[in-house]
């Protein structure tokens, strides 16, 4: 199922790059397990490759993409995403989550 989930994040990505009848223009990729938690040499909370970090770097180093915004809606902070993307200049990262360093996974 992970591996599945990061491939139609992947799959996403080049369609809507697509410069054929069967691109898109707007998108949104909703899988489970969500990744977020997953960094470059880590993995926790069920999650074991980070889906969006995959697309993102995907989108800039397959099409250029100078900017990336990642919204990361949930009641837990992204950490993974936030450890990938941290120094990047091409990806933007919020993470709009519970606060509390008690509550999984204690980096919010």
């Amino acid at each position: 199922a992970a591996r599945l989930a990061a491939g139609n994040c992947v799959s996403l990505v080049n369609k809507l790059f697509a410069d054929d009848a069967y691109s898109i223009r707007k998108g949104m990729a909703l899988v489970r397990p969500p990744g977020h938690h997953a960094g470059r040499r880590s993995f926790q909370g069920f999650c074991f490759f980070n889906n969006v970090a995959v697309a993102a770097e995907h989108a800039v180093k397959a099409y250029g993409c100078k900017r990336v915004l990642i919204v990361d809606w949930d009641v837990h902070h992204g950490n993974g995403t936030q450890e990938i993307f941290y120094r990047d200049p091409h990806v933007w990262f919020l993470s709009v989550h519970r606060y509390g360093t008690k509550f999984f996974p204690g980096t919010g």
